[in-house]
């Protein structure tokens, strides 16, 4: 397994600071984030970025982006459609420059506003139009389980990935910790077996029903043997990124602390 942290545990605004933090943490991997008005868009920072990870020796797994919870993919609004599309094309453009060799995408988000059927062929249509842009790059658009009230069980899931894949590379970006909340994500691992790409990991605690259930690995209940026994089963030996804040105090010392946690499970 190679080990990474993802954008939201930086301790510091600088991605050049916070990539040497990584490197110095023990860690393999820094995984960005496309926002708003963050430096991804730039291709002179992106090289530069580049550079800098390459000299500390990281990798970087996959790029992923917060924006597809309101430039949303299943969108009825095609000019709200097609802002998710160019954002998840310059994900796959700025992948191709780190050699992330993945996107993650949140596919859809069901609603009020959005019905699940109607959500689900937006969404497949939006995928597979980055699913093409993927093949040119030979970057994997890989779809993340988030609570977003869609693709609520593995074998749709499953479903979802093979009929998108038609189109180019699509595959998993299976987050152990959000499952939790209404299944067992050994199941899912699985399941999804070859689909999954990339792994998310945060623990989850069952006694807590909001959005604070989320926490450290190794502080809720995620069966942690069972899920090393999963992957182990369908033969995954690649990225493990850990999607977790850093803490409120002393926030540099989440780093070294998850990493070698990581390691105690993982490796």
């Amino acid at each position: 397994m190679k080990f990474a942290l993802n954008q939201m545990g930086f301790p510091e605004n600088s991605l050049h600071t916070n990539a040497e933090l990584l490197a110095d943490a023990g860690y393999d991997g820094i995984e960005p984030n496309l926002t708003v008005d963050g430096p991804l868009w730039d291709d002179e920072a992106v090289d530069e970025l580049a550079d800098r990870i390459d000299e500390l020796e990281l990798d970087v797994p996959a790029i992923s982006t917060t924006l597809h919870w309101e430039q949303q993919l299943s969108s009825a609004d095609k000019e709200t459609r097609k802002a998710g599309i160019e954002a998840g094309k310059r994900m796959i453009e700025v992948a191709d420059t780190l050699d992330a060799g993945a996107v993650l995408i949140v596919p859809a988000v069901v609603d009020e506003e959005t019905p699940y059927d109607k959500a689900y062929d937006r969404a497949l249509d939006s995928v597979q139009r980055l699913a093409v842009v993927g093949s040119k790059y030979e970057v994997t658009i890989c779809i993340e389980n988030v609570w977003n009230d869609f693709l609520l069980s593995p074998l749709e899931f499953a479903e979802f990935i093979d009929h998108a894949s038609k189109s180019g590379p699509v595959g998993a970006y299976f987050d152990v910790g959000n499952v939790k909340r209404f299944g067992h994500p050994e199941q899912w691992i699985r399941i999804l077996s070859e689909r999954i790409k990339r792994i998310h990991v945060k623990d989850y605690r069952t006694d807590v029903d909001t959005i604070d259930a989320f926490t450290y690995p190794l502080e809720g209940d995620v069966d942690w043997i069972a899920v090393n026994e999963a992957l182990t089963a369908i033969g995954y030996d690649g990225w493990v990124t850990a999607e977790v804040p850093p803490y409120r105090t002393a926030p540099e010392r989440m780093l070294p602390r998850v990493c070698s946690d990581l390691n105690h499970l993982f490796s």
